[in-house]
């Protein structure tokens, strides 16, 4: 018997490190995949969305790191607004293409750009917010540098990562003068057991905790610190607009009430029926989207005072 007994607990032991270590490796793994996102080429160009006069270049951010995007003149007629757009994880440069050619139909500019480890953009790593802000204010120091776009027109459309960065940068830069926020999370930590089952396909238990640790350690910044809903008071009076698919998978749309709460005067929320995290945001109502999105901006930020 105590043979026996010997044997089942060391095959026990053995069974026991082999599920430890394939943990361990799986939840490495996918950390891995998210702080360092496989990089993506553009599939479109602005052309192909009806952009005309756009143009591939580059800027630098504070931090000494090169991005690539395509700056979009501002019509010569309109008062020189423009967009910085900011993609979310694991995308680049043409994420936001839709919105910039509806954009541009009303005659603003914009910069679609690579954040910091995507596309063709310098970085080796993404920190979901904490370093992303420096690229946003190389996007903006470029686009006010520019002879076409008014300084003090310039806003900030962003969507999931890019979206909470955005809410992020605009807490940090009043000279930001609007922000439209699609499908952002109000804060990292409360949506990990949500986003990690989303983005990995992974139940939450026991990879989520595993995941974060590892990513936590490997890009040196810490999930708690991840928090755009903290910044919303220092963006008003500037006004901000959230936009979510009532059925998002990826960021319960629960978080777009949340920030609408949180956030001051003035503000307006649009939660489209039938709309996913990305699919369908646009295409549910593609009228319904666009007057929204430009009645918002007109608003606020293109129309002569």
């Amino acid at each position: 018997m105590k043979r026996g007994l010997k044997i089942a607990l060391n095959v026990s032991l053995i069974l026991l490190i082999i599920i430890v270590t394939g943990l361990l490796a799986v939840s490495r793994s996918k950390a891995l995949g998210l702080v360092h996102p496989e990089r993506t080429e553009p599939s479109r160009t602005p052309a192909e969305v009806g952009i005309d006069g756009w143009e591939e270049v580059t800027f630098a951010t504070p931090d000494g790191l090169q991005l690539s995007g395509w700056f979009i003149p501002p019509d010569p007629a309109s008062p020189g607004a423009a967009l910085i757009y900011v993609h979310g994880l694991g995308n680049n440069r043409d994420h936001l293409l839709t919105e910039a050619g509806i954009l541009y139909r009303h005659g603003y500019g914009g910069l679609l750009f690579d954040l910091r480890n995507h596309g063709d953009s310098q970085g080796e790593l993404t920190t979901f917010g904490i370093d992303e802000v420096n690229d946003v204010q190389g996007a903006f120091d470029f686009l006010a540098g520019q002879p076409e776009v008014d300084p003090e027109r310039i806003g900030i459309l962003g969507h999931s990562m890019g979206a909470a960065i955005s809410l992020m940068a605009a807490a940090e830069m009043p000279a930001i003068k609007v922000v439209v926020s699609e499908s952002a999370y109000a804060n990292l930590q409360d949506n990990i057991d949500y986003g990690i089952a989303a983005l990995t396909g992974l139940p939450a238990f026991p990879f989520a905790d595993l995941i974060v640790f590892i990513a936590q350690n490997e890009a040196d910044f810490k999930v708690g610190d991840v928090r755009p809903i903290d910044g919303l008071g220092r963006i008003a009076p500037r006004p901000i607009l959230f936009i979510q698919g009532r059925e998002d998978e990826k960021v319960h749309v629960d978080n777009a009430q949340w920030l609408f709460d949180a956030a001051g005067e003035p503000k307006e929320i649009y939660l489209i029926d039938g709309a996913m995290h990305r699919i369908n945001l646009v295409e549910a109502d593609p009228e319904a989207f666009e007057s929204a999105l430009v009645a918002f901006l007109d608003r606020y930020l293109g129309s002569p005072e």
